[in-house]
């Protein structure tokens, strides 16, 4: 039982909440030397260390998420084939 937050009714118990995001802000995200490090076996069965890098990139994080009802939410959310 909650208030969805974008329509303002109250739900009946045990009525699952969804997450909707409302709003997404650009991001960049830098360069990382060595940033993911795992092991591995070398030719001759011992473990070897090796490290990669992360290159980065641009992407989109979330600003604002909110709790709604499914009826709300399905509006929201696009349909899953």
């Amino acid at each position: 039982m909650f208030l969805c937050q974008l329509c303002g009714e109250t739900t009946p118990p045990r009525t699952p909440a969804a997450r909707v995001v409302v709003r997404q802000r650009p991001k960049q995200y830098p360069f990382r030397l060595h940033a993911n490090i795992f092991w591995r076996l070398n030719d001759e069965g011992k473990r070897k260390e090796h490290k990669t890098n992360d290159p980065g990139g641009v992407g989109w994080e979330i600003a604002e998420e909110v709790l709604a009802c499914p009826n709300c939410a399905a509006r929201f959310l696009p349909e899953v084939v």
